[in-house]
């Protein structure tokens, strides 16, 4: 038996089940509320109260003290999708190191990675792996707190792939959108013809049951046949399977949905064949991720296996330092001892009492002990310049959000006729809040790749598009984008110098 914990940002969710063929079944599903801001978007945000829920959780449902499998949606656990030749798990270890060396570890300071086989194919000689990312400290801090619950990790992964390779099967030969909602949070699945194409993960602001609810979602679904036209994809869409909310939710959006677009079908999600639940398929579309997390994986390096590697080998090379630096202390020392032994030894009497001489004069006993108060005094104005040197780098690399980068929002909006409203700027995160509308969706699309293109931005994020109407009753589309401002690249040293002598001349 198995024990699948998946924590979102409202509740903790448990699966007590096993691995059956190519399905699961799932004997125990429990349910706790997690106290609110405990949890953020994966990351934890107060030790004590994620400790005390899950120790509390385990009581009240007398589960098992054994070791637990944890499912995380987070932008800190990052899950990606590669294809590698066919080779030995180490050789695949290390290409997906350095395949991905420059498109994930960038993004933190610390990163380990592991990764998991969902499939070869013979005929191209090729593996299709699923690699998981993370910094080594957010890994850690999920193993000391379930370990100080009582409990031991054996694994961690990125819910939405697990839920995906789940739902491969039962979308095969299909084109269908698997929308799976946690709180506002909402994961898109989207397969065409059977073959998964991409995922996203969007917020939601109305309440399900609500027409705004609805025009949010068949947003989401326009925005993916967009998709589908721009990358020529065969096989119409018209299945949407939705998890997440209860089968009266469902209907309303169904109809409300209807109501837009008669071609759409949507429906709650019904577990995969091969899936067996004890309290019946009704509870599956809320547990989606933990009855997903009981599927066996081909788990070849398990990130915290990875996590522990990484430690290890730091803890090694800290050792090895602390071992090499007294010894190589020492010969430094009996080195120098054995030269100026040698020299004492060759010099004559006469120098070496001129020498003493020399060291015991007063007036040198002096300029000695002044050139030591002027060593120390020219020691701290060096500290002094440092920290003002880091300051003014700290300065000069900040973003500036000067009339330049709307300048530069403008001009990629005017390229498509597209027009910009400046919403906010927080001088604290660098990013910039605009709206972006046209008649023309394409357009904004457009737009919004060009945005991504500009070296000023340091990312690009957008939610999803609402259609609404101007002050001349014309239809829009509009869409909010925030751009994280990059920042800015320090004047190279070379350049400084130049307009000094500019100047100078």
């Amino acid at each position: 038996m198995s024990e699948v914990v998946f924590l979102s940002n409202t509740n903790i969710q448990i699966a007590v089940g096993s691995s059956v063929g190519n399905g699961v079944k799932a004997s125990k599903l429990y349910s706790a509320p997690l106290p609110e801001g405990a949890v953020l978007n994966g990351v934890v945000m107060d030790q004590d109260l994620v400790i005390e829920t899950i120790k509390s959780t385990w009581q009240q449902y007398k589960l098992p003290k054994s070791e637990v499998v944890l499912i995380l949606n987070s932008p800190q656990l990052r899950a990606n999708r590669i294809d590698a030749p066919i080779q030995s798990d180490k050789k695949t270890t290390d290409f997906i190191a350095r395949a991905t060396a420059d498109a994930e570890y960038g993004r933190f300071t610390h990163p380990v990675t592991g990764w998991y086989l969902i499939g070869k194919d013979n005929k191209s000689k090729t593996s299709k792996i699923i690699y998981e990312t993370a910094e080594s400290d957010f890994v850690k801090t999920y193993v000391d707190i379930f370990e100080k619950a009582g409990l031991k990790l054996k694994s961690m992964h990125n819910g939405v792939q697990l839920a995906t390779e789940f739902f491969a099967k039962a979308a095969a030969g299909k084109t269908v959108i698997y929308m799976i909602l946690d709180g506002n949070s909402l994961v898109t699945i989207f397969f065409a013809e059977g073959k998964f194409n991409y995922d996203s993960t969007s917020r939601v602001f109305s309440q399900p049951g609500t027409p705004e609810f609805a025009r949010e979602i068949y947003t989401s679904i326009s925005s993916i046949r967009q998709f589908i036209s721009a990358q020529h994809l065969e096989g119409a869409l018209k299945d949407v399977m939705f998890a997440g909310i209860s089968q009266p939710h469902v209907s309303s959006l169904a109809n409300d949905v209807l109501n837009m677009d008669s071609e759409i079908d949507i429906s709650v999600v019904t577990p995969p064949n091969g899936t067996s639940i004890a309290d019946g398929p009704s509870a599956f579309p809320f547990y989606v991720y933990p009855i997903a997390g009981l599927r066996k994986i081909d788990e070849k390096l398990p990130i915290l296996k990875a996590s522990k590697q990484s430690n290890t080998k730091a803890e090694g090379a800290g050792f090895i330092k602390k071992l090499i630096l007294p010894f190589a202390g020492i010969i430094a020392v009996v080195v120098i001892a054995f030269v100026v032994l040698t020299i004492y030894k060759a010099n004559k009497q006469a120098e070496l009492k001129k020498l003493n001489d020399y060291n015991n004069d007063p007036t040198v006993i002096a300029q000695v002990a002044e050139y030591d108060a002027m060593y120390e005094n020219m020691g701290e104005i060096g500290t002094i310049q440092g920290g003002a040197d880091l300051l003014n780098e700290d300065i000069d690399s900040y973003p500036k959000p000067d009339s330049s980068v709307n300048a530069k929002i403008l001009m990629a909006a005017a390229a498509h006729d597209v027009d910009v409203g400046f919403n906010t700027y927080s001088a604290t995160t660098g990013v910039f809040s605009i709206t972006a509308s046209s008649p023309i969706v394409d357009d904004i699309n457009m737009f919004i790749s060009d945005l991504m293109a500009l070296d000023i931005f340091y990312s690009v994020d957008y939610t999803g598009y609402n259609l609404v109407t101007n002050a001349d009753n014309e239809s829009l589309w509009q869409i909010n984008v925030v751009c994280t401002l990059a920042g800015a690249e320090p004047a190279a040293e070379a350049d400084v110098v130049s307009e000094t002598e500019g100047e100078v001349n």
